[in-house]
């Protein structure tokens, strides 16, 4: 039996180019390193606008659930591995998709404080817990409240994580489609940018609140092609005057499907006004949450009851919508290993990142906004203090550097002794 099967010069060639690209990332990192060394810590009352390093806790009111430990937070990482089995029975894991979440903080010292959005920024957090899950076996049930969404400090069990692998996967894929469309999006006509924009946050984030927009503007655009006279949206509005428990309620969702499904009949799209309504019966939280979405997508109305109305199916499909689009997921199959790291409140973290101009300030004080600079692209968000920061950056970069100079020669003496040029 021959022994090509064994021949290891492909790994080795791999090795070689693997080996120039952490030689060349590591001169990057040292860049990171001198970016961080020559910017000092300034307290956050002083900050001037352009390349800061700040030092305090993280504070909010908007949070996360991290998808395995279901811990409040204002960012969560998730790394994914897939295991692979191999022709001799063994396997490996490979990465799947990395799932980042974030919402707005703040970060406060004793002088004051700052907005922090998050976005591109380069995370440098403790890894937390790590679950291996796998389709197939008997899984724990859904955590309790489920129903309404991930209960709070209720780990998730292993259909909640698989299917939330799913979930992980189609944002992964719609990140990546968003950079494409990003690449393009400038060449497009501005009178069309809302929707780019729309469409950009679907693409981002599809299972919540890009997919709420997504959602809404298509609906839109679906009424004025079928309704112009707006009877629909009139009907859905009508809908949110009431309380959700309430008889007048359940009787104003009744005259919603009436008016859609003679509104779809007569653009030749006939729906059945019984059917609907035998959905209201067997299905009420899909039903109520499309309603919401309807009249939640509304433009701001003049009037005051119409616009607490449609603030308030707005809220209500801002709630409902991810639940549902969770609920219709399928879970995944395979065998996966799943590793977290949250940024929480309270805890203690240093950010090296470029002051701009807080666009929507909340008073006086909230003037000021930490972002991914454009000239500077150096952000950095780590639970290390600065010099620890440092010296972690000055570390990996000395291991990149020599560790893949160190890969790539060996790797190149092997080919060349192979071909017995050496």
């Amino acid at each position: 039996m021959s022994s090509s099967s064994h021949d290891p010069l492909g790994y080795v060639i791999l090795g070689f180019f693997g080996g120039l690209y952490y030689f060349f990332k590591g001169f990057r990192t040292f860049r990171k390193y001198r970016v961080v060394e020559d910017t000092p810590e300034t307290r956050i009352r002083s900050i001037p606008m352009g390349l800061v390093d700040i030092q305090g806790q993280a504070r909010g009111q908007e949070t996360l659930l991290s998808p395995i430990t279901r811990t409040a937070c204002f960012l969560y990482q998730v790394n994914i591995e897939e295991w692979h089995t191999d022709s001799k029975g063994g396997g490996s894991w490979k990465h799947y998709a990395t799932d980042l979440q974030n919402v707005k903080f703040y970060l406060e010292d004793a002088s004051g404080k700052v907005l922090i959005d998050s976005t591109s920024a380069e995370l440098d957090l403790p890894e937390g817990m790590k679950r291996e899950v796998r389709s197939g076996l008997s899984h724990s049930s859904p955590s309790a409240g489920s129903a309404a969404g991930p209960a709070a400090g209720i780990a998730a069990s292993d259909t909640d994580l698989l299917q939330y692998v799913s979930e992980a996967k189609m944002r992964h894929f719609g990140q990546m489609a968003g950079k494409v469309v990003g690449l393009v999006s400038h060449a497009g006509n501005s009178e069309h940018a809302p929707q780019r924009a729309s469409l950009m946050q679907f693409l981002a984030n599809p299972t919540g609140a890009g997919g709420e927009g997504f959602a809404g503007m298509m609906m839109r655009s679906m009424l004025a092609r079928h309704d112009p006279n707006g009877e629909t949206s009139r009907a859905a509005l009508e809908v949110w005057k009431y309380p959700e428990d309430s008889p007048a309620f359940k009787v104003s969702l009744v005259h919603l499907a009436q008016t859609y499904a003679r509104v779809m009949a007569k653009n030749g799209n006939g729906a059945s006004t019984m059917n609907l309504s035998e959905m209201i019966n067997q299905n009420p939280q899909q039903v109520v949450t499309m309603a919401a979405l309807l009249a939640g997508s509304q433009e701001p109305q003049a009037d005051p009851e119409l616009e607490k109305a449609r603030q308030t199916a707005a809220a209500r499909a801002h709630t409902n919508l991810p639940a549902m689009i969770h609920t219709s997921t399928s879970t995944a199959s395979g065998r996966y290993r799943l590793t977290e790291a949250c940024l929480v409140p309270n805890g203690k973290y240093n950010i090296t990142g470029t002051c701009t101009e807080n666009p929507n300030p909340v008073d006086e004080h909230d003037r000021n906004m930490i972002v991914k600079g454009r000239n500077e692209p150096t952000y950095i968000i780590s639970f290390r203090s600065h010099k620890e920061e440092e010296h972690h950056l000055e570390m990996r970069a000395a291991l990149q550097i020599f560790g893949g100079a160190a890969a790539s020669v060996a790797c190149l003496a092997y080919i060349l002794y192979r071909f017995g040029l050496f």
